[in-house]
């Protein structure tokens, strides 16, 4: 066991168990999704929210959603719900889906309470708290996610886990989930091999201080939670952005002290390779996650390649692992302990 961090690291491998979780409820889910997607509710728009790495979630979330059932769905931060409630609810039939580890985070219920003050609104909470139900029509919950950590880890991936499961369910893609009947075990197969990535990456690159996330569609979100998790446990500047956005202005800071890395969608693969090869020409250190990334992306630092049988939004609960674990070892090389991190709590109570 590790000195500092050492209950965010094992939290970070209790993720596994999460995903059981989540799979041997699945009929419990189903119930709640079939009153909440009836024939009576026929949504304009689906709306999901949250606060920090939950709206990093909600961003992942709702490009899922809208890719699997065509439904308008968008990623919306609870302080721009409660602001600004009629710029997004008013005169439509919406369901909002606030996102959170804890039900008591102050503006997730100001947000919820100011929206439900609309007549055609219902809300639907991904949660890891039961206690989410006081304050919403439905919840689906993850029942094995509890942490002690402040840092999110297993509570943020079982709930993307979640509203994977929830995308599919509501297309019909019933397949696509059986397909992940063993989700646990391939998570508890990958877990070590992005721990060796992330440690190998700090460990011969010690003098980095820029660390960059990227990722297109459903892996954008995960590339900013990525980049949360760094600053978050080591205290370091990271930014994220969708891949090929980073050539527009923000490359100007790429140096020898850099890192990108890419989370690589299996529809932008090629632009992927072409930029990470473009920004080891600006002397970055470059790391590739993806399908068969070590192929098509030779001349990148480090590769982890995914190997199953599964699409980018199947693969997109587990691929965030990397960024949970170069968040450690970033603290890890600066005496940092993740367990404590600076400023920070579980929930902001206002």
């Amino acid at each position: 066991m590790k000195e500092n961090s050492s209950l965010t690291y094992k939290e970070i491998y209790g993720q596994p168990e999460s995903f059981k979780g989540i799979n041997d409820t699945l009929d419990e889910i189903y119930k709640v999704l079939d009153k909440a997607f009836d024939k009576s509710n026929q949504y304009d728009e689906l709306i999901f929210t949250g606060c920090g790495t939950s709206f990093y979630l909600a961003q992942s979330a709702a490009h899922a959603f809208s890719t699997y059932t065509g439904i308008s769905a968008r990623a919306v931060p609870c302080s721009e719900l409660y602001f600004f409630p009629e710029t997004f609810v008013e005169g439509k039939k919406v369901l909002v889906l606030p996102i959170t580890r804890k039900s008591y985070t102050t503006e997730v219920r100001m947000a919820i309470d100011k929206v439900r003050s609309f007549p055609d609104v219902k809300t639907l909470a991904i949660t890891c708290d039961p206690d989410s139900k006081t304050y919403n029509d439905y919840v689906i919950l993850s029942p094995v996610s509890s942490e002690d950590s402040v840092i999110m880890t297993r509570s943020f991936t079982s709930m993307v886990y979640l509203a994977m499961i929830m995308a599919m369910y509501v297309a019909g893609k019933n397949d696509e989930i059986k397909v992940m009947a063993d989700y646990d075990r391939k998570a508890q197969e990958i877990l070590p091999k992005m721990d060796e990535m992330a440690k190998k990456i700090i460990e011969e690159n010690p003098d980095l201080n820029l660390f960059i996330t990227l990722g297109q569609g459903v892996y954008y979100g995960i590339a900013n939670e990525c980049m949360n998790k760094m600053k978050e446990m080591g205290i370091v500047n990271s930014e994220a952005y969708y891949s090929l956005e980073y050539r527009h202005g923000p490359m100007s800071l790429v140096d020898e002290n850099t890192m990108v890395l890419t989370l690589v969608n299996s529809k932008s693969t090629e632009h992927d390779a072409k930029l990470l090869s473009q920004m080891k020409g600006f002397g970055a250190v470059t790391a590739a996650v993806g399908k068969d990334v070590s192929k098509s992306m030779n001349d990148v630092d480090y590769t982890l390649d995914l190997t199953y049988d599964y699409n980018d939004m199947q693969y997109a609960p587990m691929i965030g692992f990397i960024g949970q674990l170069l968040g450690y070892y970033i603290a890890e090389k600066k005496n940092i302990d993740a367990d404590s991190p600076r400023n920070l709590s579980q929930a902001i109570v206002l």
